[in-house]
This record gives structure tokens, sequence and C-alpha cells, in this order.
């Protein structure tokens, strides 16, 4: 005896109500995932800077010589280059990055004046508007000698990139120090270095 089932499914008003929610869940989450777009744009191009300052130190250890990391835009695009030194200028290129990798709207504006000693909570407080410090002839940098330190005198070479977002002014902002003796930092300024080890001061 063949038994017939009566199929079921969803009306056209149950299709509806659910579309309605999906956009309006939709709706309600995309502010939030638009912020985190623009917070990765400056993760990515903070880690950018970070592996080309390490690249560049790295290299005048191997080297046994002076390796310049330089940002190369005056506007403040996150553009850099590692090189040789040959006597005051750059040489042979080891590694750059290129404004379009990883987002457009990632900013960096910089410091060569030394941090106070100790550091004050407020020091990286207000951000460096992007394109601060950085010279029309193409940029700024720093460089590392043979020992992986800075041998320059302070005033001259880099001590703080500030990393922001050209389209979103509540995203996040990151800062990188760079120390006398080499070492680099990323942090972020929202955060307290003695109760968080992200923190800059």
């Amino acid at each position: 005896m063949l038994i017939l089932r009566r199929q079921q499914g969803v009306s056209l008003l149950e299709l509806l109500i659910g579309v309605a929610i999906v956009s309006i869940l939709l709706a309600a989450g995309m502010p939030t995932f638009g912020l985190w777009v623009q917070n990765t744009q400056v993760r990515t191009a903070a880690e950018s800077i970070q592996n080309g300052l390490q690249t560049a130190r790295n290299e005048a250890v191997r080297r046994n010589t002076n390796v310049r990391f330089n940002l190369t835009s005056s506007t403040g695009l996150v553009t850099w280059q590692v090189c040789v030194m040959a006597g005051a200028n750059c040489g042979d290129v080891i590694a750059q990055r290129a404004a379009a990798e990883g987002g457009e709207n990632a900013r960096v504006g910089i410091s060569v004046n030394a941090p106070p000693t100790p550091v004050p909570a407020t020091q990286y407080a207000t951000a460096l508007a992007a394109g601060a410090g950085l010279s029309e002839e193409g940029g700024a940098g720093v460089t590392f000698n043979g020992l992986g330190s800075i041998p320059t005198a302070i005033g001259t070479d880099i001590t703080r990139i500030d990393i922001t977002n050209a389209l979103a002014n509540d995203a996040r902002r990151l800062v990188i120090i760079v120390g006398t003796g080499g070492l680099t930092r990323m942090c972020d300024p929202l955060h307290a270095l003695s109760s968080n080890p992200q923190g800059c001061s």
C-alpha cells in the first residue's frame, strides 16, 4: 500500500520574517565589522614596519655594516625600504614595502625626540599626525650598525612611530618605540605598561 506524506515547508510570511531578522542583525553588525577591518589595517601596517626594522637590524649584524630602515613617503603612507648604507646614501635595497600592501588607510607619523626618563604615563597619550616628522625629500629613517645598535646622535633617527587610520578616527592606534640599543617594541597607548605588557607607558 502506497502512503503519501504531505510535504511541509515554510510559508511566504515566515520566509519574509526570517529575511527581516537576518537583515536587522547584519545592519547592527556592519559598523563593528567596518571598525574591525580598519583596526586590522593599522595592525598589519604596524607589524610590517616592525618587521622592516627587525630586518634592518638583523642584516646590519649579519653583514657587519650600517643598514638603514627608511619610511619613504612624506605624506605618511606606509611605504618603507631597508638598504645597505654606501657612505651617507642608501646603496643596495634589501627589502621594501609598497603603500598598496595590507590596506591603504593606515598612516604614520614619527618623532626623533628621545622620550624622557622615566617615561611619564601621558607620553603616548596624544597621537602624532599622519606625515608628522617626515621630510619632503623622502620620509625619515633609522640606521643600525654592525652591533645592532643605533650609532647616530639622538635627534636624527626615528625614536617613535605612530600608526593611525585615515578613514576611521575611532580605529585603534599603535605605537612603535625604537630604543637607542636598537630594540623595537610595538605597544597600545590605551593601556598602561604597569598593568598590561602591551601598554606603552
